[in-house]
């Protein structure tokens, strides 16, 4: 998770506990770790209510559903493998060094398991490194994902091979890790320039069909390796399910809007609720997932492949708009369509509740705000997702 503009405040000294992270004073990925989790979830909904306070925003955040699980709940992990060939999470304020062999009480089990082997492997591969202060070398990242029905992914991240001779000899070690690993499927991706990213825009299948399936409230959804899915699946299940409320109470039938999309977690659960679904995102793999998600629940969703600040739906008349932005918020234009479309209901779900603040003081002058909860996807981290129903007057 990046760091939002509404850090909570540090817990206090006098309430603490133990933390199970092994690398505490190490790594700085679950801040809150040693906090009682009843407490965490204290200090998020107060937090959210400070940002509406400072704000000017007239409106409370009146509960917050915990997560199902607080520990192993994490369903991707991206380890970053440096110079040397250590692999594991960054150390904290530190971006080039690396916390080998760090075991994180967050991430799945089967992360965890499919972790050690592959650590194995790299320093066994004979495979170079890559080093991300003079750009040269060869393995870059392992993204790990695992699912609640038992699938896993490996995306194994490299450099482009230098030469023919590199490249077979890259394959050659991925087809023998993949013979000893217990994974769903294996993909080599390439990453052609100098960034610092955990994808890459070529990608080669090892083994197994290039996704990986997760269910979520009896919805099916395909994840492919770039797909952006929610990293915690038993707390999407409580945010959908927070959704579905929303929905029922808003009393919506009509056409239902989801912008930023994604891969259709919205739009696709949302669809045998309304008579209409329409979709909108940017980015293309997405797209390509939704509509499959959409094929795979047997529901007819219409998705188009823009930005949403671009997209004119004036003619659509929507009974409901879903929006779930990144962390940033709406684009301006965004919100200006929203306003001046002013569709009877808005389901606003944000993970930035310091950037929805400042939105919701314009939503307010034309919307009431029916319900709003707070759902932890993210337990031992700062980090919580606001749902919010917005009635229009």
């Amino acid at each position: 998770m990046s760091t939002t503009d509404t850090t909570s405040p540090t817990p206090p000294h006098t309430a603490t506990c133990e933390s199970p992270c092994p690398g505490k004073e190490l790594c700085g990925s679950c801040p809150w770790s040693t906090t009682p989790y009843p407490l965490q979830l204290q200090m998020k909904l107060a937090a959210i209510n400070t940002a509406f306070q400072e704000t000017g925003v007239a409106a409370e955040c009146s509960e917050i559903l915990p997560s199902p699980a607080i520990s192993h709940y994490r369903n991707r992990m991206d380890f970053a493998i440096d110079f040397e060939g250590r692999i594991g999470l960054r150390e904290k304020g530190k971006w080039w060094r690396v916390i080998d062999n760090h075991h994180c009480f967050i991430s799945d089990e089967r992360i965890e398991q499919a972790f050690g082997r592959v650590r194995e492997w790299i320093q066994s591969a004979d495979l170079s490194y890559f080093d991300r202060k003079k750009h040269h070398g060869l393995l870059r990242y392992a993204v790990i994902r695992a699912t609640l029905t038992g699938q896993l992914m490996l995306n194994l991240v490299t450099s482009v091979p230098r030469d023919r001779d590199e490249e077979q000899r890259a394959r050659a070690a991925l087809h023998t890790l993949t013979s000893s690993l217990s994974a769903t499927t294996v993909i080599w991706a390439r990453n052609n320039t100098i960034s610092d990213v955990s994808f890459g825009t070529e990608m080669e299948i090892i083994s197994g069909p290039g996704v990986i399936e997760e269910e979520v409230e009896g919805v099916k959804f395909q994840i492919s390796p770039n797909a952006f899915f929610q990293t915690n699946s038993r707390g999407a299940a409580v945010l959908l399910r927070e959704v579905f409320d929303n929905l029922s109470l808003s009393g919506s039938q009509g056409t239902l809007l989801d912008l930023f999309c994604g891969s259709g977690f919205f739009s696709v659960a949302c669809a045998s609720r309304m008579q209409r679904c329409v979709g909108v995102e940017l980015v293309a793999d997405a797209v390509r997932d939704a509509r499959i998600n959409a094929e795979l629940n047997h529901v007819p969703v219409e998705f188009h492949d823009m930005q949403a600040e671009k997209f004119d739906w004036s003619s659509l008349t929507p009974a409901m708009v879903i929006v779930d932005p990144p962390r940033a918020g709406l684009h301006p234009k965004a919100l200006k369509a929203l306003l001046d479309n002013a569709p009877p209901s808005i389901i606003y779900v944000s993970c930035n509740f310091g950037a929805f603040a400042r939105e919701l003081r314009e939503l307010l002058t034309a919307y009431n705000i029916v319900r709003c909860r707070a759902v932890d996807l993210f337990p031992q981290t700062p980090h919580v997702e606001v749902v919010t129903l917005l009635q229009h007057r």
